[in-house]
């Protein structure tokens, strides 16, 4: 998620005057980092991340971050209640219907209990391929009726079914993509198509794809967050983060280069390695 940090989430934070956010889904705490450094800018607030299994030291972050960061160790759809109502959330955790849709609805519910406009919700993966397509890390923690066919393959652009040559063939991904109930992306058409208050949805193409949701009574409360939604529609915002997607697109070149160049070396390696024993 943190690729759409400087040009979407923080300037729709900052629109949305957003002290108190939930992180669901830390994984290596790169926009965790990026969190906990806004808000030692601002001088205030808070962080909830969530994350089953963080890949950083989170005593260490604690020590370090003290009041700023509140760790919840766990699953979203368990957590979330316990939390209680936030400014803003971002979704990037477990890619698939059920999921996302339990996130929503504990998100929505929290905010009018306490008779507060739904949080800003930014929420990754509504692009492909996950935007139409179950992803499951742990299949048996979904119930088996919410639950799509799934296998470890590959998923392909333009090809429906899984198989190779494809990504992310490691994980469990829905055998289909499309449909009913089925991907990050159907979650959230549902949740705004279904609640009674209208919700401004924008999406951002590229990097799996961001979706910003903020209701009517979030955006009466705060005006500036209009125009921070139009702009991610101008010209201006297109063309910069086209620049971006291109940058991104020749470093991912260059690692590929350097990932064969090496495993090229060890080749050869290997090869005059053999030559000499048999010499």
């Amino acid at each position: 998620m943190h690729p759409f940090w400087e040009t979407v989430i923080e300037p729709v934070l900052d629109a949305a005057g957003a002290d108190s956010v939930i992180e669901v889904g830390a994984e290596q705490g790169r926009t965790t980092r990026l969190l906990l450094d806004r808000a030692r800018r601002r001088g205030n607030g808070v962080v909830h991340a969530i994350d089953p299994a963080p890949q950083f030291d989170v005593s260490a972050w604690e020590l370090e971050s003290g009041s700023l960061l509140r760790f919840h160790r766990g699953r979203s759809l368990d957590l979330l209640p316990g939390i209680g109502p936030v400014d803003a959330v971002l979704i990037d955790g477990d890619h698939n219907y059920f999921t996302v849709s339990g996130e929503l609805a504990l998100l929505d519910r929290a905010a009018a209990s306490a008779a507060r406009p739904l949080p800003v919700i930014l929420a990754h993966d509504a692009g492909w391929p996950y935007g139409r397509r179950d992803l499951y890390y742990d299949p048996e923690s979904i119930p088996v009726e919410h639950r799509h066919d799934a296998a470890r393959a590959g998923i392909l652009p333009g090809r429906n079914d899984l198989g190779q040559p494809g990504i992310n063939a490691g994980i469990w991904n829905a055998t289909r993509e499309g449909g009913p109930r089925n991907g990050v992306m159907t979650a959230i058409d549902d949740f705004v198509s279904g609640r009674a208050e209208p919700s401004a949805l924008v999406t951002v193409e590229g990097m799996h794809g961001l979706a910003v949701i903020v209701s009517k009574g979030r955006l009466e409360a705060t005006p500036e967050l209009g125009p921070s939604l139009e702009r991610l529609g101008s010209p201006d915002f297109l063309r910069e983060w086209i620049r971006l997607l291109e940058k991104a697109r020749i470093m991912a070149e260059l690692r590929a280069g350097q990932a064969s160049a090496v495993a090229e070396n060890r080749q050869l390696h290997r090869v005059d390695r053999d030559r000499g024993l048999l010499e």
